[in-house]
């Protein structure tokens, strides 16, 4: 009889337990916890990841800034920022391949997007 209530107990939490979560406000997906990148944002990560740049997350997950700093970031790789919609900084070195003309198709796409050169 005590087993039987165990698992009446058992089974009673594991479905009333996501209903409270849910009701709470809480997601209780596993497809996307909180601080993991949005899946258009992870390409963009492999990208920096593979030419050496830098960059952080908010806690949230979506990137929050971008540092291209190596001679590999180029208009390509700037461009693919454009996906990024919680981006609030995107600086970059003059040892990028980094054009003005792709700096100004960025700033016009990304307006609310703080862009700055830094100057080594």
């Amino acid at each position: 009889m005590k087993t039987q209530l165990m698992k009446f107990k058992h089974i009673l939490i594991a479905v009333l337990l996501p209903v409270f979560l849910v009701a709470c406000g809480e997601s209780v997906s596993e497809d996307a916890p909180q601080g993991e990148l949005p899946a258009n944002e992870k390409a963009v990560t492999e990208a920096l990841d593979a030419v050496g740049a830098q960059y952080g997350q908010s806690d949230e997950g979506p990137l929050d800034w971008v540092l291209l700093n190596t001679e590999d970031c180029d208009d390509a790789l700037l461009e693919k920022l454009k996906g990024c919609k919680n981006l609030k900084s995107v600086r970059f070195t003059s040892g990028t391949k980094i054009t003005s003309g792709a700096i100004g198709a960025f700033k016009n796409a990304m307006p609310n997007v703080e862009v700055e050169q830094i100057k080594e």
